[in-house]
Order: C-alpha cells, then structure tokens, then sequence
C-alpha cells in the first residue's frame, strides 16, 4: 500500500540506501502510472533515475528508457 511505501522511502532517505531508493520510487512511478497520472510518475520515475546514475546501479538505462517514452528525456 501507499502509506508502507511512503515509510519504506523515508526509512530508506535516511538510511542512504540507495537501491531502495531507486526501488521505492520506481515502485511509487508504477503506482501512480498504474493510477492514469502520467506527470506524477514521471516525476517518481526521475527520481529513480537520479538514484540510480548515482549509484552506478544498471536500473538506471531503464528508467531513463521509460522517461523517454514519455516525453520526459531524450535519447542521446
């Protein structure tokens, strides 16, 4: 449910965990998306990104993937 992935993401902020950052906003991205708010999830989906390239984490070609789809990024 929303309210657990809201507590997940707090927890996770100050934790630093980065791979449950970049998994709590995806998850968050999918939800809102699954919801029709495609501006709300892209804006989690961001996010997700910006953890990931931070991370070096493999997720993050995905992620930027969907944002293009989009209309969000641009393939470079």
């Amino acid at each position: 449910n929303k309210s657990a992935l809201e507590d997940d993401l707090f927890e996770a902020h100050a934790a630093g965990d980065l791979s449950r950052l970049i998994a709590g906003y995806t998850k968050a991205a999918d939800l809102a998306e699954q919801d029709g708010d495609v501006d709300q999830g892209c804006f989690f989906l961001t996010y997700a990104w910006i953890f990931a390239l931070d991370a070096g984490d493999e997720r993050a070609k995905d992620l930027k993937a969907r944002l293009v789809a989009h209309g969000r990024e641009v393939e470079r």
